[in-house]
């Protein structure tokens, strides 16, 4: 995606922003929060959401299947100028395809987010995560946070670590596009919205 669809993108998320906030108004160039990933296909996120729900049916506060992804790294609040830039860098991605397995369960006591992850970071997304945060450094993103550990959030703001799962995790990822997303908070969690998509290979 080059990045004039990109900003296109962005100012139709704005202007959607903008004529669904109630309480204050959003104009000109505001910054945007976001975030690049990989989604799972479609089967392999339903298939996801049906083992979460049999492991854990009782479980509160779980994530919508539609919002399953895994985050290579985390940009921040960002204006149009940053975003145009970035796509630019991104045009220049040269990353293989390769494969994510997602066979471990973790838990975030401070957090209270449940996941599902890798037991071991393969090569090919490790420097697909180095490539990410290089593309946020040169627009002048740092990031931060918690040591990098890949993972799709099943469900946050939990209280009590959940159950052992009745069945290991077994899911098979192809990675083969990288996507950058745009969160925006509310009082139950978060909107995404795809606002644009670089191929790998």
């Amino acid at each position: 995606m080059g990045s004039l669809h990109l900003i296109e993108n962005c100012q139709r998320l704005k202007a959607e922003r903008v004529a669904t906030c109630d309480d204050f108004l959003l104009v000109g160039n505001f910054p945007m929060r976001v975030f690049l990933c990989k989604a799972p296909d479609s089967a392999t996120a339903t298939r996801i959401d049906n083992w979460c729900a049999l492991c854990w049916p009782a479980i509160p506060r779980r994530i919508p299947v539609q919002n399953y992804h895994i985050t290579t790294a985390f940009i921040g609040e960002v204006d149009d100028r940053a975003l145009q830039k970035l796509s630019q860098v991104l045009e220049g991605l040269k990353q293989p395809c390769f494969e994510l397995e997602l066979n471990d369960v973790g838990y975030w006591s401070d957090s209270g987010v449940l996941w599902v992850g890798p037991t071991c970071v393969p090569d090919g997304l490790s420097r697909l995560r180095r490539e990410c945060r290089k593309a946020a450094n040169r627009i002048g993103a740092r990031g931060g946070g918690r040591r990098y550990q890949p993972h799709l959030t099943l469900a946050r703001n939990l209280t009590v670590p959940p159950a052992s799962g009745l069945v290991d995790p077994d899911f098979l990822i192809t990675v083969n596009e990288l996507q950058l997303w745009s969160s925006t908070r509310h009082a139950h969690g978060a909107n995404y919205q795809v606002l644009g998509t670089w191929r790998l290979g």
